[in-house]
């Protein structure tokens, strides 16, 4: 049983705006060794705002098509006003349960973020596998978050990291499944298993904000959870975003491990 420990909705998608910024990259660097061209059909599990899938979509062109899944129907609505605020009629966003993914036939299917969430994240890589043809490739991408890092040290920081892991823990996830993308690909049955490691960390912009908005969005689950009560939360929050906005400080994301692997 998996309960998502990160709130959505309106708010969800400010803070999915701005990992996503930081994260592009270095994910569309995944997504050209993964394969991805012109005309390929493709699939992102568990989309969020759509930022990858709306990425795909350009690089698919008018010949290929996407489609995002996720179960927040609130963020994927504003996905799909994303889309058509680019023109994009080669996307499209459903709201459904990745281990419910009826259909096949993808060239490419992709996930960021999520199989650190879910109880059996094999099954959900199979899930994966079973959506593609017959060659087809997966790439996935995921947090270790025993390498997040603070410079200098700040036991704020020191305490969210360890208040994020352990509510994803309790909630059904593994926080640090990062290092373990290779060994599922393999056990999902792919070949030409690949890895990459990539740790972005800030000094300014918006990117040294992820922390702190990560850890208003889990809050709720934290005090769910019976992990530090409200005021404890509150004061990590003034602490951590005042470390975040000195200017001689450094704010790392977690460690990312990125992996991809094809069925032929």
């Amino acid at each position: 049983m998996t309960r998502y420990a990160i709130k959505g909705g309106t708010e969800g998608k400010d803070r999915l705006n701005v990992l996503a910024a930081v994260m592009r990259p270095t994910t569309l660097a995944l997504l050209q060794r993964a394969g991805i061209a012109p005309g390929r059909r493709c699939l992102d599990v568990g989309c969020g705002g759509g930022h990858v899938a709306i990425d795909m979509a350009t690089l698919v062109g008018p010949t290929g098509h996407v489609t995002g899944i996720d179960f927040d129907e609130a963020i994927l609505e504003l996905a799909r006003r994303d889309a058509a605020a680019e023109g994009l009629d080669t996307v499209e966003f459903r709201a459904t349960d990745a281990k419910q993914l009826a259909g096949g036939g993808f060239d490419l299917a992709y996930a960021r973020f999520l199989l650190s969430h879910v109880s059996e994240p094999l099954e959900i890589v199979r899930v994966m596998v079973a959506a593609l043809h017959l060659r087809g490739a997966i790439a996935v991408e995921d947090i270790d978050f025993r390498g997040s890092f603070t410079h200098p040290r700040s036991a704020a920081y020191d305490r969210y990291v360890e208040l994020y892991r352990e509510t994803v823990r309790r909630r059904g996830g593994d926080a640090d499944l990062g290092p373990r993308l290779p060994e599922l690909l393999h056990q999902a049955g792919l070949e030409r298993v690949r890895f990459r490691v990539v740790h972005p960390a800030h000094m300014d912009g918006d990117g040294k904000l992820v922390a702190y908005l990560t850890l208003h969005r889990i809050q709720e689950a934290i005090r769910a959870d019976g992990l530090a009560t409200q005021d404890e939360v509150d004061q990590l929050l003034a602490d951590l975003l005042a470390f975040t906005e000195d200017p001689r400080t450094l704010v790392s994301l977690p460690r990312i491990v990125q992996a991809w692997g094809t069925t032929a």
